[in-house]
């Protein structure tokens, strides 16, 4: 069966099946809850003045401005995604998602491929206030087309916004800091699942089981960020691929209509540019940065100009066991940003680029292109990425 047609095939099934059973011939879907540690009182998002622009419509009062006590990102679903009859298995592999992602569909091709290759259990987990870890509504068509409205409205020069990233693109450009403190409760979260599975709580594999990564997109990044701050020693077999992603934070683009709007990204940029002075200002934020080990790995893939030394030293340490799959027509995170970053470390670098129109947000369209030049593209991806995994 082709891509797009196993695509559609998996997607009917999840949909039917809400996330879990027998999903498909080698393929079964199963679901966990997760629950995530609480924050110390000082951490998260501080109540800065909120840009004109960026103040939620009062039809959606209380609804977007939150971070503290959101229950859907405190406690949520993730998906094991196995072969039939598995039993506990010494290895499994973790898929990371990208930016702005509401729904799995997307990642169950990439999924199926990964178990049937590798014949482990592949664990979906979401980053937070994504997926499953959001509000409903954040992900509410007609809302967000009103709140899309709201904002082109309030700023006439408004780019690339959209339904799909009115939220993400709200949050973002009331408190662009939101970006670090997500991402660093995603990492936090993703080595408590690691300590799960080395005691033995996860059922389809066993204790101490290696936990290997394939990462796209911000996900690449974060899982850069896993390896390098892994204290504990979790990951320190794993092997890690990232596609389309990896690069520094000040080399991303990630203006697109699935992602973020102008005035969110242009945020963003601004806040990361002046990292050091929201330190200063930004207790919480500079103790994170500095004194924590998740936190300083995010300060240290943020600017090129700066932790140059500490950034080498720790990439080189985790470089002999990741390989990067860049695709040379990304904007959003480009090919060249990627071999730079991780030029020196020892990983294993190849930039593809595929016969067909494709973007950051879909490297394997489903419409208006050659099905068999995807399938390809597809196959070439994945080929490499469960050759790295096996070793």
């Amino acid at each position: 069966m082709s891509y797009v047609g196993t695509f559609r095939r998996l997607a009917e099934a999840f949909e039917d099946g809400r996330g879990a059973g027998s999903m498909d011939t080698g393929l079964v879907l199963h679901q966990r809850r997760f629950r995530s540690a609480e924050e110390p009182a000082d951490g998260g998002p501080q109540p800065l003045p909120v840009p004109e622009g960026a103040l939620e419509p009062e039809s959606l009062k209380g609804l977007l401005d939150r971070d503290d006590g959101v229950e859907e990102n405190l406690e949520f679903p993730y998906r094991v995604v196995a072969p039939p009859g598995c039993e506990r298995s010494s290895r499994g592999v973790v898929l990371l998602h990208g930016l702005n992602e509401r729904r799995w569909e997307k990642y169950l091709p990439w999924a199926k491929t990964l178990v049937e290759g590798l014949g482990v259990p592949v664990i979906l987990f979401p980053t937070a206030f994504h997926m499953d870890r959001s509000p409903a509504i954040w992900a509410d068509p007609r809302s967000m087309r009103q709140l899309s409205r709201e904002r082109m409205r309030r700023m006439p020069e408004l780019e690339a916004s959209s339904f799909a990233n009115a939220a993400l693109s709200t949050r973002i450009h009331a408190r662009p800091d939101r970006f670090i403190w997500s991402g660093v409760r995603t990492l936090r979260d993703l080595s408590r699942l690691s300590e799960s599975v080395y005691r033995g709580d996860e059922p389809l594999l066993a204790p101490g089981a290696r936990l290997d990564v394939f990462a796209y997109s911000i996900g690449a990044f974060l899982a850069e960020l896993l390896f390098m701050a892994d204290d504990g020693g979790r990951f320190a077999d794993s092997r890690l691929v990232t596609f389309c992603g990896g690069c520094l934070l000040s080399q991303t683009s990630p203006l697109a209509r699935e992602i973020l709007d102008s005035a969110a990204a242009r945020a963003l940029h601004v806040f990361l540019e002046q990292l050091d002075s929201h330190k200063q200002h930004r207790p919480a934020l500079g103790r994170l940065l500095s004194e924590d080990a998740v936190g300083r790995a995010f300060e240290l893939m943020v600017r090129d100009d700066r932790h140059h030394a500490e950034r080498e030293a720790a990439l080189h340490r985790i470089g002999s066991r990741v390989r990067a799959i860049p695709l040379r027509k990304d904007t959003v995170m480009p090919a060249e940003a990627v071999a730079g970053t991780l030029s020196g470390s020892g990983a294993r670098v190849e930039i593809l680029d595929m016969a067909y129109d494709y973007d950051h947000a879909n490297p394997f369209p489903l419409q208006g292109v050659d099905e068999a030049e995807v399938e390809r593209g597809f196959t070439a991806v994945f080929e490499r990425a469960v050759e790295w995994l096996r070793g």
